[in-house]
């Protein structure tokens, strides 16, 4: 036969009330699972970022990074509050940027290429005035779509006369009308040339001396992002880049301009980060909160509740006397209660006759006797006889009888 749970007394076994304990904690957990899960599932993927440097998707410089890392040099970044130079950097690289330069920026800048850094400056935009202003060079706005460039110098001796280009994309040339000092180095070829004009070029790569330093002009497109690196040859121009520097040197990247303050503190770094800036800590957040209100609902609480400071009632001298009265009662205690009822006599007494009340029981009697007015013979044999009942060690019914008698004598006598 099955064994069959017997319900007794309207009692429930032990096993269903163990199992109602693990209710709430599991449902938490379950909670806590759903709000993971539609995080993640709601949360739309990141949009690609230009210039991101750990990014692998075409306009993403993850390739170029690790390239010079594969290549022994020190890749940092130059992010945090403030726009800070390394001193060890060698080779700094500058693209089109979100936080635009300062004038101070830009000059402290052109001092580090004038000390004999080497400055990779792509672009810049056109609002951004400090950068053209301080190096002369800035983007041509027409649009071209030739196909090909061709090395102005011989940057490369050993490399291709031309180089293609994504022709389907259109490319910027560099003005540099303000910059006699800037040599170009890469131009634009039409399809009916063999080589660029000499004259008016179609410049999209040059090189301007500054001091001990020099800076590399390069357009949008000529950027060394991931796909131009794959599909068209431009490692080749990444490497006369490098002859200008020491090997295995410091190359910084100017990601505190390149994001602006969007990316300022961006790295997780605490528990606060995590839960403010993740999926999983959103989520936990709204376990959280969903756990307090079902606490809140549930009428749980961390401890037993306490009474507010306004209901809680000083006890009355009744209540103390009451309490005492019951000790001694249960304590079978009697000697001091008829000593102190003895004591009540005598004091009550000498206050109306002007005797003294600490005498002795006899002593006291005889000074009674010889008070004016005088007690009668009755009252005094009534004081002599609760005064005796009260030395005998009376029990709880005598000792109550003796009480009344002496709150009598104390009314009869004034």
């Amino acid at each position: 036969m099955s064994e069959q749970v017997v319900f007794r007394g309207g009692r429930f076994p032990a096993v269903f009330y163990s199992m109602q304990a693990w209710m709430t904690p599991l449902a938490i957990a379950a909670l806590f699972a759903l709000m993971i899960l539609v995080a993640l599932a709601t949360t739309p993927p990141p949009e690609p970022i230009p210039y991101d440097l750990d990014a692998a998707h075409p306009e993403g410089l993850l390739a170029l990074r690790l390239w010079l890392e594969a290549l022994g040099y020190d890749v940092r970044r130059i992010d945090g509050l403030r726009f800070e130079i390394p001193e060890e950097a060698r080779l700094i690289f500058v693209y089109p940027n979100q936080l635009l330069y300062t004038a101070e920026e830009a000059e402290r800048l052109q001092r580090w290429v004038e000390a004999g850094g080497t400055l990779a400056l792509i672009g810049p935009d056109h609002d951004d005035h400090a950068l053209i202003k301080t190096f002369g060079v800035k983007l041509n706005p027409e649009l071209r779509y030739e196909r090909q460039f061709a090395q102005l110098l011989p940057l490369l001796p050993e490399g291709r006369a031309a180089y293609s280009r994504d022709w389907l994309s259109p490319i910027q040339t560099l003005d540099l009308s303000e910059a006699p000092q800037a040599i170009p180095a890469l131009a634009l070829l039409a399809a009916l040339e063999d080589i660029p004009s000499l004259t008016n070029p179609k410049a999209v790569v040059a090189v301007q001396a500054m001091g001990e330093g020099v800076v590399w002009h390069f357009v949008p497109g000529i950027d060394f992002t991931n796909r131009p690196l794959q599909a068209f040859g431009q490692g080749e121009l990444l490497l006369a880049l490098l002859r200008t520097i020491p090997e295995r040197s410091v190359v910084a990247f100017d990601s505190y301009h390149l994001f602006g303050f969007s990316r300022v503190g961006e790295r997780i770094a605490t528990l606060q980060d995590w839960l403010y800036r993740t999926p999983t800590g959103w989520a936990t957040l709204f376990a959280l909160i969903g756990t307090g209100v079902f606490w809140a609902l549930s009428g749980r609480r961390l401890g037993p509740p306490l009474a507010p400071v306004e209901k809680m009632h000083r006890r009355e001298a009744a209540e103390y006397v009451r309490a005492m009265a019951n000790l001694y009662r249960r304590a079978h205690v009697r000697a001091a209660l008829a000593q102190y009822h003895a004591h009540r006599l005598k004091a009550g007494l000498a206050r109306r006759r002007g005797t003294r009340a600490d005498l002795p029981d006899e002593e006291f009697l005889e000074a009674l006797a010889n008070t004016a007015p005088p007690l009668s013979g009755v009252q005094l044999d009534a004081v002599r006889s609760v005064l005796r009942g009260l030395s005998e060690h009376p029990d709880e019914r005598r000792l109550v009888e003796l009480a009344n008698r002496i709150d009598a004598l104390l009314e009869s006598i004034r």
